[in-house]
């Protein structure tokens, strides 16, 4: 979904042209901060093609598990968090995104997409700092008439209750989120956590000796042979689609070459672990074989 950058200047226009006085004035304000803030996410959405990313599963967000994918800046801040439901489909669905300050690490939006059988909805509000600077609402039948649908106020079936309305719960929400991606996964090797924190996509390991390979989007593919002894670390490459939607990554640097592999296929390690992905990996003409999963 895209920010209503359009939309703000125009209101500001309109308080600015209301005549004077403090109403006038507060009005002009509020637009011009709710533009700052939409320029703001529209800015933090562009990062998501190059800046670390993390996920985790079964977070508990009320009654229901979901899924966390944060974006980190380059200091390693989260400047967004995505909350998204896991498990079988009900009746209803909610999807939720956290944008934050680089700084305070406040949430400046927080944009909720709820689709039901009748149809979607999306809930958007604005804060600067302790403040609840503005909501709105847009209905359609589906997510593709979302885009064209029209802006409305926000109306709370909850009431004043409603945790959107209060930067603080807002804030602690977005705060366990980012908690629950930090924590280390207990299906992942100390190694796997270390690479997962680093914002690894995807990990394999094999026993041909000992080697372990990890994918980091937008950064390095790190592969380690020889029980740790041979590190090679290649520019990152983006999955190329092989058969049967395996995914292949290819890189080369100072004299080495390597191609990693991950087929769509159940492994079973030595320890009778299973892992979804079958892994080939041939680094400089040599070839192993192991297991692997996605860490996203």
């Amino acid at each position: 979904m895209k920010p209503y950058v359009l939309l703000f200047p125009a209101l500001a226009g309109l308080a600015a042209c209301a005549g004077g006085g403090e109403k006038a004035e507060a009005e002009a304000a509020d637009a011009a901060r709710l533009t700052a803030i939409s320029e703001y996410v529209s800015s933090i959405d562009e990062k998501a093609a190059s800046n670390k990313m993390m996920a985790a599963h079964n977070f508990v967000n009320g009654d229901n598990s979901a899924g966390v994918i944060g974006l980190y800046s380059i200091k390693d801040t989260p400047i967004r968090l995505y909350i998204f439901p896991e498990g079988p489909p009900g009746d209803s669905s909610i999807e939720t995104w956290f944008y934050l300050d680089t700084v305070s690490v406040d949430v400046k939006m927080l944009r909720e997409v709820i689709t039901t059988k009748t149809g979607v909805i999306e809930n958007t509000f604005y804060f600067d700092v302790d403040t609840l600077v503005g909501s709105e609402s847009r209905k359609a039948k589906d997510l593709a008439s979302l885009e064209t649908a029209a802006i409305t106020p926000y109306e709370s079936p909850f009431g004043k209750t409603d945790y959107r309305f209060s930067p603080v719960e807002v804030n602690t929400l977005a705060e366990k989120a980012n908690a629950a991606l930090l924590i280390d996964q207990k299906d992942l090797s100390p190694k796997a956590n270390e690479m997962r924190r680093l914002g690894a996509s995807h990990w394999a390991v094999g026993n041909e000796p000992g080697w372990f390979l990890a994918i980091i989007p937008n950064k390095k593919i790190i592969y380690t042979g020889n029980y740790g002894e041979n590190v090679i670390e290649f520019p990152a490459a983006p999955a190329q689609k092989g058969d049967k939607d395996a995914s292949i990554f290819t890189s080369s640097a100072n004299g080495h070459t390597l191609t990693a592999q991950f087929d769509n296929q159940v492994c079973t390690d030595d320890g009778d672990k299973k892992y979804p992905f079958t892994v080939t990996l041939k680094v400089d003409g040599k070839t192993f074989r192991g297991c692997g999963q996605p860490l996203f």
